[in-house]
């Protein structure tokens, strides 16, 4: 009679055929039962830990706190997101109002349910709302390769907003959701975007011709990767490029700018219900499901 060896395995209350990823299988072998046979598992490292798929985990880092988007950040996001043209230029189209970015709230809380996207608000110390977001979505069914996106408040450009918020999202990335290969795409065009990513280590990897289509024009993307192995020998350095005493005037001044476009604005407020509105940065999902 064979006997396996089961280590560090750890499950929630939801259907193993739902969550147990094959990928993490060392081996499949028949085992007879009786008259029967059936698949047996022998299963050497496998850590499930999904509790996230409930509600996300709150970072908090130097200068931001990053927390699950929610619907009181839909006037911010539409302000200093939707309504920007310098920081729509290079990403997919940002929902065009407050009632859209209700709807693509609604679509994010629906597929981190599911398991397939994260979308973390930034929000820098000091302020309450979202000045922009982070995503993380899976390529595969065990998030062993994700795509993550990014997109920021032009007023929290240059601040160390940005490099103090991916530590903790690739940190997550890694660590909580178990990647091992993070991508990231920007348009070529887009400097301080690949200079965002340069900086935190990420490696150049592919051109992506006709990457993002917007306003019927065909954008070239350069494809970004980081590796787990990698961001743990970096992500240290990263944390101590940026004197928290040299921004903190920046980052003030950054917070009062954005607390006077938000009160010179005044959106309506959002119908009690809104369709699901897809939306991840670097693209646009093909439909409500995606």
């Amino acid at each position: 009679m064979k006997s396996f060896e089961v280590r560090d395995f750890h499950i929630s209350s939801r259907s193993i055929s739902e969550r147990l990823p094959w990928t993490d299988c060392d081996l499949v072998v028949p085992v007879p039962v009786g008259h029967a046979t059936i698949g047996a598992i022998a299963i050497h490292t496998l850590q499930v830990d999904d509790r996230w798929r409930d509600g996300l985990p709150v970072l908090e880092g130097t200068l931001v706190s990053l927390r699950e988007v929610a619907f009181t950040d839909a006037p911010s996001l539409s302000v200093l997101i939707g309504s920007d043209p310098k920081v729509a230029e290079h990403i997919s189209a940002p929902p065009a109002s407050v009632n859209a970015f209700h709807g693509f709230i609604a679509w994010a809380h629906r597929q981190r349910a599911a398991g397939k996207l994260v979308c973390y608000a930034i929000v820098p110390k000091g302020l309450q709302h979202a000045v922009g977001l982070f995503q993380i979505r899976k390529q595969q069914p065990n998030f062993f390769a994700a795509e993550w996106g990014f997109v920021l408040g032009s007023s929290f450009w240059g601040t160390g907003i940005f490099e103090d918020a991916a530590v903790l999202v690739a940190d997550f990335a890694f660590d909580t959701l178990g990647a091992d290969r993070l991508e990231a795409r920007a348009v070529t065009s887009n400097a301080r975007g690949n200079g965002a990513l340069t900086k935190i280590g990420a490696k150049g990897e592919a051109i992506l011709r006709a990457g993002l289509k917007r306003d019927n024009r065909l954008l070239t993307q350069y494809l970004w990767t980081l590796r787990s192995v990698e961001w743990h020998e970096r992500r240290s350095a990263i944390r101590t490029r940026f004197s928290t005493a040299t921004v903190e005037k920046e980052i003030q001044d950054a917070i009062t700018e954005a607390r006077q476009l938000l009160a010179a604005t005044a959106p309506p407020a959002a119908s009690a219900n809104v369709p699901w509105h897809p939306f991840f940065i670097t693209d646009k999902p093909d439909g409500p499901d995606d």
